[in-house]
């Protein structure tokens, strides 16, 4: 997860409380594989610190939505940000 293309941001959605800011991407596939992947990277405001919690295969169009402070549900896979990650090729 720490090596995955930058890609362009699509959006950017602050958590409720403002504690965190999760940043969505879209990459497209290498080789001769169409479509689009997304990448999710979460920003801490007191740190700064940033990290990938999602990456996600065949999706172009992402659907973000901050559940509560700390749970984020991207293209229906609610994650807690403090510890969850998501990454397709781990399934």
């Amino acid at each position: 997860m720490n090596h995955l293309p930058k890609g362009v941001q699509l959006m950017s959605l602050t958590s409720p409380n403002q504690t965190y800011t999760i940043s969505i991407y879209r990459t497209p596939k290498r080789g001769n594989a169409a479509g689009f992947s997304i990448r999710g990277e979460l920003t801490t405001a007191s740190s700064g610190e940033r990290r990938n919690i999602y990456w996600g295969d065949k999706a172009d169009h992402p659907k973000v939505e901050w559940k509560d402070e700390n749970h984020v549900s991207i293209n229906d896979k609610v994650l807690d940000v403090r510890s969850d990650t998501y990454d397709w090729r781990r399934e």
